[in-house]
Formats: structure tokens, sequence, C-alpha cells
């Protein structure tokens, strides 16, 4: 650990001169986790009456570590993991001319997380569950999600996830959160297994960081890892492909390429990290230590997160989103039950106070946009004219629990907007948006915010805090102008859901779309919170859940709600391609090659040890089978002929993204064993 020896502060808060008593002058110091930290903080303390001063005692936060003190130096130990208090050391002061009094050192936390900035979108993203507000060292500015790029205006103040569901003794287990003002539900770093699962405050430090790597440094580590001139980015040679072993943690964390197929990560070998998009900030945290906000009990996961864009012109959707691929695993020996997934999120379109919301039911995103034709009044983050909006898309949720259908598109029920439904595939269906509600700052008792985790529970199931169904119109609530005759899952859809799969197939109000506006609503700030289920999250096993954050102009011929409509609607179109796939045709793939979408593969589901395929006329052929922790298990090259074969009897059962490359363009499929 590093030892810093402080004999002045950065920042002098205040000095009070009201009487002669008060001569503890408090100060700040910047320190980094788990660092061992001495100072002397009677540089700028003063007796008024001139006599000499000395530290009494000392009181440090019970996470800190005091190691010593003495008349004049104080030597503490910051905590190994991020905290959610206020961070202040309190030190007494002794002189013969007053009665003691209390001096403060304000604690503040380096800086974080990393910024994903690879297209019109700058984004900060953090190693825990709050994205885009710095939650956690006290540094934050407020939201870092700009937009455009080079600007000081931002479109979302904050994001996070919620996850509930109850055992088989019926009792809730809950993981999230808000802001952290009051506590906290995950932590960094994976779980260790074992007896019970832990993860103490070391490996909570040790994995507050994240891991930020682009297609281009990936692509010249592929072309010249073997060079004796080459040097290696240090993302590259310290990726967390692996857990510790010697803390039973996981054998894989971060995927990767394993090009010499012995399932360990040797980059200095040629194995690199397998990434989303151009550009990819990856990291890990776990619900597993004591949960402040709210008080409930964990559940035991473990949560994989890679942060990505791409880089794209303008004119295009991708130029002005990201997207955040969440791997979800339940380390806990239980079973849980009527389980939810919630996608939380605090939108502030520049000027945070007057913005509306809703959602679209048939593209499965809830969206912020502004009330008012200019945004603000001159604020030095407000957008003035034109301002964007703003959508926070689910494109694949958690699997549904299986019944054994292909389940058909085009129903009146989750097949409106999840993925896998009729293609061919047995029980691979994913929720897309089932719930949407909203809530404001400030507003009534019932649109405030969750105090408790029933209460978080009820949201997640669409239901208000208090338990009663949200009803079709007015604010949502029987007491606000909704028709309780008309129980609803989404609030605020406009004309987005045709079929009336919200309200159970039944058609409220024919000649009138709900949204803020025709509620009568005054524009204020607002959150949203999307939720998907109910599904069975059983012990050992993993979800998914891949998001879109969009940003579309308000300057455009368009409106910019219709234009996120469109926006959003061409994403999701390229994502039911494949969704397992969806963004890995950026990695590895030298440029001048063109990326094809799909090859057809027999039989599939593989009920053999063969696949077959049929390609196009090429002189050199060769393929790569990544299994879906993104490591490649097999790879050869293959005859120059249309009619293929690949041996896959030692495939062990599961899906598989098969890659192959017939000359200047690449193919892919996913394969079923």
């Amino acid at each position: 650990m590093k030892r810093f020896i402080l004999f002045s502060f950065l920042i002098v808060l205040s000095i009070n001169l009201m009487s002669q008593t008060e001569v503890a002058v408090n100060d700040t110091v910047f320190v980094n986790l788990g660092d061992i930290v001495t100072i002397n903080p009677l540089l700028n303390d003063y007796d008024t009456e001139g006599g000499e001063l000395s530290i009494s005692s000392v009181q440090v936060p019970e996470y800190f570590e005091l190691i010593s003190f003495n008349d004049s130096i104080i030597n503490f130990k910051a905590p190994d993991y991020m905290t959610t208090e206020g961070i202040k050391v309190r030190y007494e002061l002794d002189s013969e001319h007053f009665l003691p009094v209390y001096g403060y050192i304000n604690i503040v936390f380096s800086e974080i997380g990393e910024f994903l900035s690879v297209n019109q979108i700058r984004a900060g993203v953090f190693p825990m569950n709050i994205q885009f507000f710095d939650a956690y060292t006290g540094n934050s500015p407020g939201s870092v999600y700009y937009y455009p790029e080079n600007a000081t205006s931002t479109t979302i103040f904050n994001m996070g996830l919620w996850i509930g569901g109850k055992n088989s003794e019926e009792n809730l287990h809950f993981a999230g959160e808000r802001y952290r003002q009051d506590g906290a539900s995950f932590w960094p770093g994976p779980l260790s297994q074992g007896n019970e699962l832990t993860c103490d405050s070391v490996v909570a430090g040790e994995w507050l960081r994240t891991w930020k790597v682009t297609r281009e440094e990936v692509n010249n580590h592929i072309t010249d890892y073997a060079d004796p001139d080459y040097v290696m980015p240090d993302v590259i040679l310290n990726w967390p492909a692996h857990g510790d072993p010697t803390k039973n943690q996981a054998e894989f964390i971060a995927p990767f390429v394993d090009v010499d197929q012995d399932l360990e990560y040797h980059p200095e070998l040629g194995d690199y990290p397998f990434i989303k998009g151009d550009e990819s900030i990856f990291f890990v945290y776990n619900d597993q230590l004591e949960h402040t906000e709210p008080e409930s009990l964990p559940l035991g996961l473990e949560i994989h997160c890679m942060a990505w864009g791409l880089d794209h012109d303008e004119e295009s959707p991708y130029s002005s989103t990201i997207f955040y691929s969440y791997k979800i695993f339940n380390r806990s020996d239980e079973d849980y039950y009527d389980t939810y997934l919630g996608l939380f999120a605090d939108i502030d379109l520049g000027y945070a106070a007057d913005d509306y919301v809703g959602c679209n039911v048939e593209q499965g995103y809830f969206y912020g946009y502004n009330g008012t034709e200019i945004d603000g009044n001159g604020e030095p983050e407000s957008f003035g004219e034109n301002p964007p909006s703003q959508a926070i898309c689910i494109l694949g949720g958690p699997f549904m629990n299986e019944d054994d259908l292909d389940n058909p598109i085009g129903h009146c029920d989750e097949g409106i907007n999840g993925a896998g439904f009729e293609d061919g595939e047995i029980d691979n269906e994913r929720f897309g948006m089932c719930n949407f509600f909203y809530f404001s700052n400030g507003g009534s008792q019932y649109l405030i915010d969750p105090e408790n985790a029933d209460e978080y529970y009820n949201l997640l199931q669409g239901d208000w805090k208090d338990g009663s169904q949200m009803c079709y119109g007015g604010n949502g609530h029987s007491s606000a102008g909704g028709d309780s005759l008309f129980p609803t899952k989404f609030m605020f859809p406009g004309d987005s859901d045709p079929c009336h799969w919200g309200t159970g197939g039944l058609n409220p109000q024919p000649s009138e779309s709900w949204t803020e506006a025709s509620a009568g609503n005054n524009p204020g700030d607002r959150r949203g919170m999307s939720s998907m289920g109910p599904f069975t999250f059983e012990a050992g096993s993993v979800e998914y859940l891949d998001i879109a954050l969009v940003t579309a102009p308000g300057d455009q011929v368009k409106s910019s709600t219709e234009l996120l409509q469109d926006f959003v609607g061409q994403i999701k179109t390229d994502y039911l391609v494949n969704p397992e796939s969806f963004g890995n045709q950026h990695v590895g793939i030298e440029d001048g090659i063109e990326k094809e979408s799909l090859l057809e593969v027999y039989p599939n589901p593989i009920n053999g040890n063969l696949v077959h395929f049929v390609l196009p006329q090429a002189n050199k052929v060769s393929y790569k089978i990544y299994n879906t922790a993104g490591q490649m298990v097999q790879e050869a090259a293959l005859e120059a002929q249309e009619n293929q074969t690949i041996q896959v009897g030692n495939l062990n059962s599961g899906w598989y993204i098969l890659e192959v490359q017939a000359d200047n363009k690449i193919y892919r499929s996913k394969l079923i064993k």
C-alpha cells in the first residue's frame, strides 16, 4: 500500500472566527482506497490566545482503521471498499486557554471508473450498480452522461438494477439502489464460493476498478503480440479473465478468446479480451455484503457487466447510443420464485424540472422528453431550443420459465417486445419490458421514492408501492384519475399498445391515448423503472440483460420522440437477428472484411456429432466456435467447397456461436447442442 505524508491540505473549507474557542480549521484530503494516511491537522489550527494545541482524541468511522495518534500526528488506514456515508475523521483539540473543541478532516476518495467515449455520448462508467452519477467518492459534479460528447448538458442522471424474488419459505430477497444516500445493496468484485458466499473488504477494494479496452487495441494485439517491440497495453495484460482460486472465486470472469485453447488466459501467447463494439468497459460487482438501501436479505448475486459503444456516422442511431450487457449469476444455493428484474433510471434532459416520461410498449422502452418547447431557463446544463429525447430500452431480458414451446410472435403477450420468439428454438424466449411506472421528485405520497424492500418489490411487480394496482388514466392511481376498472402494466403508453396488452386486452379509452400531457401533468423531475418477470431464478444459474440507451436529437425534420422511435426500431431489429452475438461482430475483425449476419446450419439443435452448412464459392475457409463465456473452444481450416461439415462431438450441451470466414466475408450462426 502506498503511504502518503500529508503536511498540507488541498481544500480549506471554513475558518470560524466567531469566538476564541473556535480554532479548529476543517480540512479536506484526497486518498485512495486502502491508503495508510499520516496527517498533521494542527498546521492550520490555532489558539487565539497564543497557546499550544494538542490532539487529545481521534474518532474515525467504523470502517476505517485508526493506527495511532500523538499530540500532532494522526495515522489511519482508509477502507478497502467504498462507503456511502459522510466520511469525516474527528479529532479533539486541547489548549490551556479554552475547553476542548473538535476539528474535522473531510476524506474524499480519488476518482474511480472511466469514460465510454467512442461516439456522440460521453458517459462515466463506474464499477458498481449505479451508473453515470458518482455515488461512491463524493467527487461527482452531478451526472456524467454527456450529449453531445463535448457538451456540459446531460440526458441521464443515473441508472441501476433492481432485483427481487422469494425463496421456498416466501422470504423476500432484494437488491436495488436509487442514489446510495441511505446505504447500499451492491459492492465490487466476485464472490468467494464455499460453505458460504463471501466478499470481504479486501476483495472489494481490489475490484473497485474498470477495464477499458478498444477494438483497435485488440486488433493490434492480435497482429503484434509476438513482435519483440510490441508494448502490450496494461488492460490486455491484466484483463480479469480468471478469479482467484485461493479465494474460491469463479474460474472464468471476463470473457476472452482462448487462442491456444488451454482454458487459461495467456495474452503473451496471443489470447485477447473478447469485447463488444469498438470500445468496451468491463466490471464486476455483487450483492452479498450488508444491504442498507434498503434493508433486505441478499440474493447472492455476482454481476458481470460490459458497457460498450460503436463508432458510427452521426446520422446512424448507433452514433448516439451506448449499450450495457449484464450476466447475472445466482451464486447462492437458493431458488428464487416470482423474481423480477428492474431497470431504474432518473432521466434528466438538461434542466431536470421540466420533463415528461412515457413508454413504448411495442418496442420495449421508456423514455424522457421535454415537457416544454424550450429546455430550462438559460441554466448552464440546459439544452435550450430543440432538446433531445432519451430512451432506456430493454433489448433482451431474463429467460422466461420453460414451457417446452417455441412461443409465437404476434400474440398480445410477452412476444410483443421480447426476444427469441418464433425462431425455431424451444425455451429460449426472453422477457422485454413487462411493466413501466414513473414517480417524481417531490410528488404525491404514492408517487415518491420507495423506502423499504416490500415497496421496491411492489413496484417491480407493476403495482404501486402501497400494493395497490396501477390503473389506466390520470396519474395511474385510483385516487388521481386512474380508472380502477382497468388495471394496467404500463404508464403513459400513448398509442404504442394497440392490442391493449397492458390492460388485459380491454380498451379503456378508444378515443384518447394516455400520456402525461393528456393527464394534465405539469412537467417535473421524473424517474422511471421498467421491469421484467416473473421468472424462477435457479441456484447456480445465470440470467442475461441487454439494454440500449438511445438519444435522439431535437433539431431534425422529425420530432425527437418520433426520431427516437425510429432509432430504437432499427437497433432492436438488428439485435433480434441474433441476440447472443449482437455487438460481437466488431471484435478481432480486420478492416476490409465484410460482416454477414447469418449462416443457416443444420441440424440445429444438433442431435449428433456433425453440423452442416452451405457457403458461396471461396478460396480460403476457416471457422471458430465460441462458448457463452466468449472463449473460443474450437477452430480449424476447411476445404474450399460449398457443402461443409464440422465435427462437434467434443462440445458439451449448451449453445455456441459459430463464426465462419470465407475469403473476406464473415458468417455467423448460433448452435444449440
